[in-house]
């Protein structure tokens, strides 16, 4: 079947990929780059793939300019492949999750994602759209494998898990914090909560909390990803 060929940046398809940059609301998202289309598609979430004629991508439905190309890249050097996706229908959250109280760089939250599927982690509850084109980078395409949930209030979330008999470790500079590697986690049920870049953990949420848990360092502080690779570790390796 001869593959469709566009040039014009004014093509209908092309101006509706555009809008999908700027639209969270949207049933479908974009992918780019031929890695993270390959994963996208392990996932079966592919619905069309536009590449351009230089990468030789056989699997396009359309072969775009590399004008078109620059104006859909995110990125400095594109290599020309994008994917229109079908975000994946919201099932039930899994056993292991980890929970984003008002983080809010896209980047941090994406490298989290990653983490979080290397430490057999298997959920994500954030304020973030998981679908954000920065996000899905970061993730390497972890997301297209974790299940996720967006979070509208952090308190009614948490509340909601625990009375699900979830327990609940956030991340605190308290007093009566506990040392993040000598907390029990032989739970089937647990969630680890970590907090905004520059605030932490709303302190409200503390009373949710069956365990405290802090990291010593000896610096001011941490960045959230890098706490989150820390603190997963411990529990991966405690499995």
């Amino acid at each position: 079947m001869a593959k469709e060929i566009i040039t014009s940046v004014a093509n209908q398809k092309i101006k509706n990929l555009i809008k999908l940059k700027n639209d969270p609301k949207s049933p479908y998202f974009l992918v780019e780059t031929r890695h993270l289309v390959k994963e996208a598609e392990k996932a079966n979430l592919v619905k069309e793939i536009f590449a351009t004629y230089e990468t030789e991508f056989n699997k396009q439905n359309y072969i775009i300019g590399s004008n078109i190309a620059k104006r859909l890249s995110e990125i400095v050097n594109t290599d020309g492949v994008f994917a229109l996706c079908q975000k994946p229908t919201v099932e039930d959250l899994d056993n292991k999750i980890v929970f984003l109280d008002n983080v809010q760089d896209p980047g941090n939250v994406g490298t989290i994602i990653r983490t979080l599927k290397a430490f057999n982690f298997d959920s994500i509850i954030t304020n973030v759209n998981v679908f954000n084109s920065k996000v899905i980078r970061s993730t390497q395409g972890a997301i297209f494998s974790v299940k996720h949930k967006k979070s509208f209030d952090s308190y009614a979330e948490l509340k909601k898990l625990k009375d699900l008999g979830y327990k609940i470790y956030i991340t605190s500079l308290d007093k009566d914090s506990q040392h993040y590697d000598q907390v029990p986690t032989n739970f089937q049920k647990l969630v680890v909560v970590l907090g905004n870049e520059g605030k932490g953990v709303e302190p409200k949420l503390l009373e949710l909390a069956d365990y405290k848990i802090y990291i010593p360092i000896n610096f001011e502080s941490l960045n959230v990803a890098v706490a989150s690779g820390i603190i997963l570790n411990e529990f991966y390796k405690k499995r």
